[in-house]
């Protein structure tokens, strides 16, 4: 969805340095999970200060139990005032809307009117503020007759433009014609277990007896009934790791919700403050959302530091033989797993297509920041899809259990999202 996804890149876009590719931001996935905590008060302390508005608590699950009367004397005088706190995405949406064809407003402009929130001095821009619960006029020929068709989402409109469908592009005699330059051949690998026809065995593979075949087969077999000594992101994943993992879920979200989500509501401080020190180390994304979405259970024990909370999650993962870096470790390879054992064929092709750079071209038309957003976007993609081939057949068994696990907690590992 071309408009949806670039109104994203608009609402969550904080400069970062330019970048060529999609591989220059895996140095932003990375976690380390032994690095050397700051102080985690001072940085809290920090935060808070330098909030644009103090908003009088700390969260919705944390509202304090004093009354403050300053903060409702506020609260009334800005309800009743006309003026207006300037959104931190506003200019950065502006130019985003100056770069795109005016002929494109009639088709984003209805969807921008229907976002909560959206600044005033965009809704009322030269072409945009037309288009208020307006229907676009110039649809393409095979949509013209379709009955409710004006009912459509408004986020949809902009499948209705003539120019996506329309296979002749109209030349312009002025404008010479672009000469296409062949881009060389990379080769990129895939993902073992997204590969497809995989050679087998390897060309510089030695051929091996039948005889050592099979013992190298029943040894395979016999270490899956075994759990790992130290699990680590290089270490094989075994059934009995997975088992073991499956049996923390519950636990962990059980965990982060009692207390009326006491937890929950503490990691959610340590989250902000993981944030802050992460960008003031300028080692934080656009959307630093993206590095949970890749390791959401390293990421999670990561926060668990920042919050103060490592030693009480450490006892609940502790009930299956895991310190909290082993448990992060087994968690992640699990998921990427199940991820790429559950990926349909749409999506096996599609992170092909992001590793060989198919997307390059319509990328480096893009400002420079859109462009680094669009390539962090890109290299978390390919990322939250890359495991073994090996760690992929040893999860496939346990697909229907973890589907279980993951709608019972709605997608949502506490604070790290599980998106597959």
């Amino acid at each position: 969805m071309f408009g949806t996804i670039l109104l994203s890149a608009a609402l969550f876009f904080t400069a970062i340095e330019a970048h060529a590719n999609a591989s220059d931001f895996a140095k932003y996935f990375k976690v380390d999970m032994q690095i050397t905590l700051p102080d985690t008060d001072q940085y809290r302390q920090k935060k808070y200060h330098n909030s644009q508005y103090d908003k009088g608590y700390v969260s919705r699950f944390d509202m304090g139990r004093q009354f403050k009367r300053e903060f409702t004397r506020v609260i009334k005088a800005y309800g009743m005032s006309e003026g207006r706190i300037k959104a931190d995405y506003e200019d950065d949406l502006i130019e985003l809307l100056h770069w795109l064809p005016k002929e494109s407003y009639p088709y984003i402009g209805p969807m921008l009117h229907e976002v909560p929130g959206m600044p005033e001095k965009i809704l009322n821009m030269p072409g945009i503020k037309e288009t208020k619960n307006q229907f676009p006029q110039d649809i393409a020929d095979r949509f013209i007759g379709i009955e409710g068709i004006e009912y459509l989402s408004p986020e949809l409109y902009f499948l209705l433009m003539p120019d996506i469908w329309n296979p002749e592009q109209t030349l312009d005699p002025e404008k010479p014609l672009p000469i296409r330059v062949r881009k060389p051949r990379v080769n990129i690998d895939l993902p073992n277990a997204l590969k497809l026809n995989a050679p087998t065995p390897l060309p510089t593979a030695s051929k091996q007896s039948l005889t050592t075949h099979a013992k190298l087969s029943t040894a395979v077999k016999s270490s899956q009934n075994l759990r790992t000594l130290n699990p680590s992101l290089t270490s094989r994943l075994t059934a009995k790791d997975v088992q073991a993992f499956i049996s923390t879920i519950d636990d962990v979200i059980n965990w982060g919700m009692q207390d009326e989500m006491k937890n929950y509501a503490q990691l959610l401080e340590g989250e902000a403050v993981l944030n802050y020190w992460e960008k003031e180390q300028q080692t934080a994304l656009a959307q630093n959302d993206l590095k949970d979405m890749v390791n959401p259970c390293q990421r999670l024990v990561l926060k668990t530091r920042f919050s103060n909370q490592y030693s009480d999650f450490a006892k609940v993962v502790a009930k299956q033989g895991f310190t909290p870096e082993e448990w992060a470790y087994t968690c992640d390879k699990t998921i990427k797993s199940y991820r790429v054992g559950v990926a349909n064929m749409a999506q096996a092709y599609a992170i092909r297509f992001h590793r060989r750079g198919y997307y390059d071209q319509y990328t480096e038309r893009l400002p420079a920041k859109w462009r680094d957003h669009m390539y962090a976007t890109e290299e978390a993609l390919i990322r939250m899809y890359t495991a073994l081939r090996e760690d992929v057949e040893t999860v496939r068994p346990y697909q229907k259990d973890l589907t279980r696990k993951f709608i019972k907690m709605r997608g949502v590992m506490l604070t790290a999202p599980i998106i597959y």
